[in-house]
């Protein structure tokens, strides 16, 4: 089955927390010590073009970009999957790259970090293209995050 590429709305937030996937909850809430709800919105609400992947009306991931800096034309990629990504993983992974191109109009530059731990998210951005900083202190709580980038 194909995915879907949709918009995402705040309206989507309460159905979409039940099914976080466990990696993403540790990133965010363990951490980064900012609660899963609050991240959600924060990123629907603070991107340029915050999208839903769907895939058999299952919501696989949600993700979008967000400006860091307008001078220096960098973008903030996220991405939070679902206990749905891995079983619908080959039409998630085909809309991937053509969504961080996207970003890539959008942005010259691409910037983020990743919970060291988060193994499937490490390889994915890899697969990607992303180039990889050492993972270092990160952080409310310090936890081992490496920097991620890409450059148009």
């Amino acid at each position: 089955m194909a995915a879907e590429v949709l918009p995402v709305s705040i309206e989507d937030v309460s159905a979409i927390l039940q099914i976080v996937r466990q990696a993403d909850i540790d990133e965010i809430t363990e951490a980064l010590g900012v609660p899963m709800e609050e991240a959600l919105l924060d990123a629907i609400t603070g991107s340029l073009n915050a999208r839903k992947i769907v895939v058999d009306g299952d919501v696989v991931a949600v993700f979008g970009d967000a400006v860091y800096s307008i001078l220096g034309s960098i973008g903030v990629p996220w991405l939070i999957s679902t206990i749905h990504v891995e079983r619908h993983a080959r039409a998630f992974l085909r809309v991937c790259k053509p969504e961080v191109q996207g970003m890539l109009t959008r942005h010259q530059y691409l910037l983020n970090y990743v919970d060291a731990r988060n193994t499937a998210a490490i390889r994915w951005l890899k697969w990607l293209g992303f180039n990889f900083a050492p993972a270092a202190p990160y952080g409310a709580r310090r936890f081992p995050f490496h920097q991620f980038t890409l450059n148009r």
